[in-house]
């Protein structure tokens, strides 16, 4: 009898032969899991499935919600600013999993929702995880898994796990985001879908994070940016798409289809304390919209890296500094 020493599970199991079973690939950092003592109810696809008030809800399983937790503008309208976290929720087949509603059915404006956490959740979503936009400010989400379902066909709708345009202050932790693609008829035409993505203007924090399997970037950032820990593998385009000013801890980027690191702009200024590529790809690509950016990265792990080239595209034209170990 052979005593095998098993991961990931007990600390011990007995067998003769067979070895312990490949444990299942690591995440950044522990998730907690949601705490759902209800059982799943369908909202028609036409539903929302809660509207958030001040306070702590959730404990909830939906499925067919098309917007499911959806912010609004509340009478009398202070509520909009009061503190509100919905946590320990499951959210299945929606179109958008947690979003905003306009002021009106008259108006296409959005009223800025403020101080909200989302913990403890999964998001099953064809269109967006979570939207937060116009102006919207202080979020945590934090402990989560969104997965997107489908594929989009159209060039004018792009999928996304957490979409920021006009956020502020948001912090993203220990999560998990994949599966948002987009496949065109035409080649020619850009296939959008990241993992997460934020506009100029933004600003937010990711830390402990596992983004996969989305067909365009990883992180796609016009925002000011600061992540650490964070861990991206097999997307279609750029693990790390940089805009705009970052500050960045340790980065891990996994066979891109593309690139590890894309300048996406003259305005890009990228710090990275360390960056563990993996595959083939460069580590960094420039593009003609990316003359003039800069990006340093202090150290690399290139022991699993099968590339020829560091970099790829119109490199010399713009700043890029490589320091210990980012050298063949």
């Amino acid at each position: 009898m052979t005593v095998f020493a098993c991961e990931g599970g007990p600390p011990w199991r007995y067998s003769v032969a067979v070895p312990c079973p490949a444990p299942a690939a690591p995440i950044v950092a522990a998730i907690a899991a949601a705490r759902i003592t209800t059982v799943a109810k369908d909202y028609g696809a036409n539903s929302a499935c809660m509207y958030p008030r001040p306070g702590v809800s959730g404990n909830f399983w939906a499925t067919r919600a098309m917007d499911c937790v959806l912010f609004r503008v509340e009478k009398p309208n202070v509520w909009d600013q009061l503190p509100r976290t919905v946590q320990d929720f499951r959210i299945e087949a929606s179109r958008e999993g947690v979003t905003t509603q306009p002021r009106s059915s008259k108006t296409s404006a959005y009223t800025p929702i403020n101080n909200v956490t989302l913990q403890r959740f999964a998001i099953t979503s064809r269109k967006r995880g979570i939207f937060i936009r116009n102006g919207s400010s202080n979020w945590v989400v934090q402990d989560f898994r969104i997965t997107g379902s489908g594929i989009n066909t159209s060039p004018g709708d792009i999928p996304g796990g957490i979409v920021m345009d006009g956020a502020h202050n948001i912090t993203i932790r220990r999560g998990e985001v994949s599966g948002f693609k987009t496949v065109l008829a035409d080649p020619k035409k850009y296939a959008n879908a990241d993992c997460i993505a934020a506009e100029r203007g933004d600003s937010f924090t990711a830390t402990d994070l596992y983004l996969h399997d989305c067909t365009d970037g990883g992180i796609d950032t016009k925002a000011t940016t600061t992540l650490d820990r964070i861990r991206v593998a097999n997307i279609g385009h750029y693990s790390y798409r940089f805009w705009a000013l970052a500050t960045v801890g340790t980065l891990t980027s996994e066979n891109p289809g593309g690139a590890h690191i894309q300048i996406a702009a003259a305005s890009t200024d990228v710090t990275i304390a360390k960056l563990i590529a993996i595959g083939p790809r460069a580590i960094v690509h420039v593009d003609n919209k990316g003359i003039g950016g800069k990006v340093t990265i202090k150290e690399c792990d290139l022991s699993k890296w099968t590339g020829t080239a560091l970099l790829s595209g119109l490199y010399t034209r713009a700043r890029i500094t490589l320091g210990k170990g980012c050298a063949r």
